[in-house]
């Protein structure tokens, strides 16, 4: 297929589109917009300055170690994991403190423990000292707070933290050795507080025990009838009072069947028409009986004729 060439219009410049940059200039522009992020404390947008300076140049060892920083400041240890397990191959550094820290954060004491054990320096002696008062050897806890108590200048604020950690550990270590058994009690105290059963009661012949069981089970059962009772009658008295009426007829917890004709107007009603018939002789009112916008038909009775013909007589309503 031959390409067409497009033939610009008159008056009008051809867009020419800039080469893209080479790593070797946008690498320095990366790198002071990283510092300054950092220096700034932006560490979202830090992270994703990080990520493009590996994109372009993924041995660069100072952007790696600072994305790890910023994870490890943003408290985002399991990302702070994933990268350590993608590390450059040529890195020096193997990052186990890091890693183990990250363990820890996440709860992962054992593995963590397994990381950093045997190993020296004052940022593992402190990690490990952590993770064993994590899993309750307070003992070696403080054996490990006492050594770094001793190397440290009473004026730092290492020495104050120091000691805090180790009071904690000592009062768990204390309680977990001698206090708590102050707080349980003895063997005397718990035969103490057995009840005793009734004066007689091993004299007493075996028929009046059965009838001594009969009556403590009748007792039981008459008590707890009574309960019930008491709990009903308060429950009718605390029962709220009703906003609305009930129907007539109508009972609390028993079925009832509504009557179909409440809902319509009382002189529409079928029981009210026949008692109005039977009131007047057999004689209906216009109107009565029928819905909104309905006729109805006049009575015819004997003697009369037209509307008005007569006295005392009603003619058709208009």
């Amino acid at each position: 297929m031959s390409s067409a060439k497009v033939v610009p219009s008159k008056g009008r410049r051809t867009f020419t589109p800039r080469p893209a940059r080479s790593a070797e200039e946008r690498l320095p522009n990366l790198y002071r917009s990283l510092t300054d992020q950092v220096d700034d404390g932006y560490f979202t947008n830090a992270i994703k300055t990080c990520k493009k300076i590996l994109i372009l140049d993924p041995k660069s060892q100072a952007a790696y170690q600072t994305l790890l920083f910023l994870h490890l400041q943003t408290d985002d240890y399991s990302s702070a994991i994933t990268l350590l397990d993608n590390a450059p191959k040529d890195s020096k550094d193997s990052f186990d403190f890091e890693r183990a820290y990250c363990l820890y954060r996440l709860h992962r004491e054992k593995e963590a423990l397994e990381l950093i054990e045997g190993k020296e320096g004052r940022k593992v002696h402190h990690l490990e000292a952590q993770i064993r008062y994590r899993l309750g050897a307070y003992q070696r806890a403080q054996e490990i707070y006492d050594d770094l108590l001793v190397e440290v200048s009473s004026s730092s604020s290492e020495h104050s933290d120091i000691l805090t950690n180790l009071n904690a550990t000592t009062s768990h270590q204390t309680f977990a050795t001698s206090t708590y058994k102050t707080h349980l009690s003895t063997t005397d105290d718990l035969e103490n507080s057995v009840p005793s059963l009734p004066t007689g009661w091993s004299k007493v012949p075996s028929t009046d025990k059965k009838s001594i069981s009969a009556n403590a089970s009748n007792t039981a059962s008459s008590s707890n009838a009574k309960a019930s009772a008491d709990k009903e009658k308060k429950g009718k008295d605390g029962e709220k009072k009703r906003k609305h009426k009930l129907p007539k007829g109508a009972v609390v917890g028993k079925p009832f069947t509504e009557d179909p004709e409440r809902w319509i107007p009382l002189k529409q009603r079928a029981s009210y028409i026949s008692a109005q018939a039977k009131k007047k002789g057999g004689k209906e009112s216009m109107g009565t009986g029928f819905t909104q916008g309905s006729t109805a038909q006049p009575s015819h009775t004997s003697g009369g004729g037209g509307g008005g013909g007569g006295k005392n007589k009603k003619g058709k309503r208009k």
